[in-house]
């Protein structure tokens, strides 16, 4: 009996679902210029190490009320195209995994 417990809590022990993390977004340039365009990065990471989980794909998404999100080359970088329209304005980046885990950031991007 004993070692039934143990098997399910080593075995329950291993598919713990650690959420991804947001460790950076960042926009350059920032501010930037009427109709200008901005890289996006967003870094995260994903602490399942320790799991059956550890070879988890991150996927990124991202937002913008306003202005033009290009997804580049791999989805945690893009582009945001900025309106004619100063002002400060907030662009999301989600991060989720294969077990459904979930980070989101956001960055404010000043267009003048």
């Amino acid at each position: 009996m004993l070692s039934f417990f143990l098997a399910l809590f080593i075995m329950t022990g291993c598919i713990r679902n650690y959420e991804p993390v947001i460790k950076s977004i960042s926009a350059d340039p920032n501010p930037v210029s009427l109709g200008g365009i901005v890289n996006l990065s967003c870094n995260a990471t994903d602490d399942d190490d320790s799991s059956i989980n550890k070879n988890e794909t991150l996927s990124y998404e991202w937002f913008s009320a306003i202005g033009e999100v290009t997804v580049g080359e791999t989805s945690n970088l893009a582009t945001w195209t900025a309106p004619m329209e100063p002002g400060l304005y907030s662009i999301s980046c989600s991060v989720s995994d294969e077990s459904y885990g979930l980070d989101i950031a956001t960055i404010e991007i000043t267009v003048e």
